[in-house]
């Protein structure tokens, strides 16, 4: 399939307090040379735990932090070496849908002006009846009266809020959505309406989803592809049912072993051994994940595994389950 984002390379770093003024700051660095495709009208997943860099990638797909390192191509143009206008223009083809439904709608707008903004920040020169014409198509595409638009965020649940939120992002006819925990906030039966809704709407536009989620199991659901995202590292990609029903890496089996299953008397052998990402050392040299393996062998602490090139399936490990 023809690729619509390229990710490659990407490093993002940040800069740390100083220990003292005169002391040179301490950079901690959050994605090492991540490498991603999502092709035209896919879907990736990007999983990991809290500290994995999910949201960083995010940030730097949308083009809202710039990288030390690396490239982020929409449709064959480096995002970051477009000029402004460029930017802005390409902004259309790709539009955010964020993790709060109450804290990404402004509360002094109404929700017409709210789905509205991409419009009037992308396409100042549309005129007002279309702009009101392409809201009220959008309010209908995600399940709401066009009627919506003249009311406020408070006036909407949480579930209605998000379609809100989707309602915006799909306004400019976008390519690409990049969605980071857009349900986590929801409760469980309102999770599997929105997810349904998405999942309509890829069918309907002809999207591409980029999906970050610590849930697994709305991953399954979501997405074509998965990749698992340790400590800034994609350390397994491929088919989310195959990585999610034989997982070849041992951070994947551990984080498919830690979701809680009913009847489960004790978790799998297959452990992290008990340490959390941002608790374990980060080794110099050799792999990330071997201090917390419970496979770890001498090779695994001297030598990095590397992920490979482009396949159905990728395992960045030494000794792959």
């Amino acid at each position: 399939m023809t690729a619509l984002l390229e990710v490659a390379g990407l490093v993002r770093e940040y800069a740390l307090p100083r220990r003292h003024p005169f002391a040179r700051a301490p950079h901690l660095r959050v994605l090492h040379g991540v490498d991603l495709t999502v092709p035209e009208r896919g879907s990736l997943g990007i999983v990991g735990e809290s500290g994995s860099g999910k949201s960083t990638l995010a940030r730097a797909v949308l083009a809202l932090e710039r990288p030390q390192a690396g490239r982020v191509a929409l449709r064959g143009r480096d995002l970051f070496a477009l000029r402004a206008a460029e930017l802005r223009a390409a902004r259309r083809d790709i539009q955010p849908v964020f993790q709060d439904p109450y804290g990404s709608l402004d509360p002094r707008h109404s929700i017409g002006r709210i789905v509205a903004e991409p419009i009037a920040a992308l396409e100042p020169r549309t005129g007002g009846g279309e702009r009101r014409e392409r809201v009220a198509a959008m309010l209908h595409a995600v399940g709401l009266s066009p009627a919506a638009a003249d009311k406020f965020p408070h006036e909407f649940s949480g579930g209605q809020r998000q379609r809100i939120a989707i309602a915006r992002a799909l306004v400019t006819r976008p390519a690409l959505i990049v969605a980071d925990e857009p349900v986590s906030a929801l409760d469980v039966s309102v999770q599997a309406q929105v997810l349904g809704l998405m999942l309509d709407l890829q069918a309907e536009f002809g999207l591409a989803w980029l999906f970050i989620s610590h849930d697994l199991a709305v991953v399954r659901v979501i997405t074509a592809r998965v990749a698992v995202l340790y400590r800034g590292r994609v350390v397994e990609e491929g088919p989310t049912g195959a990585v999610f029903d034989a997982p070849r890496h041992p951070y994947t089996a551990a984080l498919i072993a830690a979701v809680p299953r009913v009847g489960q008397q004790r978790r799998s052998a297959v452990s992290a051994n008990g340490a959390s990402a941002n608790d374990a050392p980060v080794p110099a040299e050799g792999c990330a994940y071997a201090p917390r393996c419970a496979f770890a062998a001498p090779r695994c602490r001297t030598e990095r595994p590397t992920l490979g090139p482009a396949a159905e399936r990728r395992t960045a490990c030494h000794l792959p389950l």
